[in-house]
C-alpha cells in the first residue's frame, strides 16, 4: 500500500508544482499589466517582471513533463488492473454459455415430463400407453442424471439439485406405474 501512496503523492506533488507555476504566471501577468509605465523605476520593474514571466514557460514545460512522468506508473497500474478483467470477462461469458445450455436441457426435460403427464392422463390406464410412459420416464430420468452430473461437474449446484429432484420424481412415478392397479 505504501507504494501506491508514494505514486499518488508523486502525482499530487507534480500537479501542485504545475499549479503553483501557473498561478505565479497569472499573478505576474496581472501585476505587469497593472504597472503604470510613467517612470524610470516603473519601467525597470515592468521590464524585470516581463523577463521573469518569459522564463516561466520553460518552467511550466518542466512541470508538465513531471506530471506526465508521474502519470506513467498510474497508466501501468491501470493496465495491470484491466488485463485480468479481460480474462475474467471471457470466463464470465463461458460460464454464462454453460449455464444457458444447462438451463435449456433442464427446460426440455421439464417439457418432456409435462408431456408424459398429459399422455398418462389421456391413456386412462391403457397398458400400451403406460408402457410408453414408463419408457419415456426412464429416458427423462437418465437425461436428468446427465444434467445433474454435468451441473455438478461444472459447479452449478442449484441446477444439479433441481435435476436430481426431477430424476427422483421420475423414478417415483415409474415405481407407481409399475404397481398393479
Amino acid at each position: 500500500m505504501a507504494k501506491a501512496e508514494k505514486q499518488a503523492s508523486e502525482i499530487v506533488r507534480a500537479a501542485q508544482a504545475l499549479e503553483d507555476e501557473v498561478a505565479r504566471l497569472e499573478a505576474l501577468s496581472r501585476s505587469v499589466r497593472k504597472t503604470r509605465l510613467n517612470s524610470d523605476k516603473n519601467l525597470a520593474r515592468a521590464a524585470g517582471e516581463l523577463k521573469e514571466t518569459l522564463a516561466l514557460p520553460d518552467r511550466l514545460a518542466e512541470r508538465l513533463k513531471a506530471v506526465a512522468a508521474a502519470l506513467a506508473p498510474m497508466q501501468a497500474r491501470q493496465q495491470a488492473a484491466l488485463e485480468p478483467l479481460a480474462a475474467f470477462a471471457v470466463e464470465v461469458q463461458r460460464r454464462a454459455q454453460l449455464l444457458g445450455a444447462l438451463m435449456q436441457r433442464f427446460g426440455a426435460l421439464g417439457e418432456a415430463a409435462g408431456e408424459v403427464n398429459a399422455d398418462l392422463a389421456a391413456s386412462q390406464g391403457d397398458r400400451a400407453g403406460l408402457a410408453r410412459a414408463e419408457a419415456r420416464l426412464r429416458e427423462i430420468s437418465e437425461a436428468a442424471r446427465g444434467v445433474f452430473e454435468t451441473a455438478r461437474a461444472d459447479d452449478f449446484p442449484e441446477i444439479a439439485r433441481e435435476a436430481d429432484v426431477l430424476k427422483q420424481r421420475m423414478a417415483a412415478l415409474r415405481k407407481r406405474l409399475g404397481r398393479p392397479a
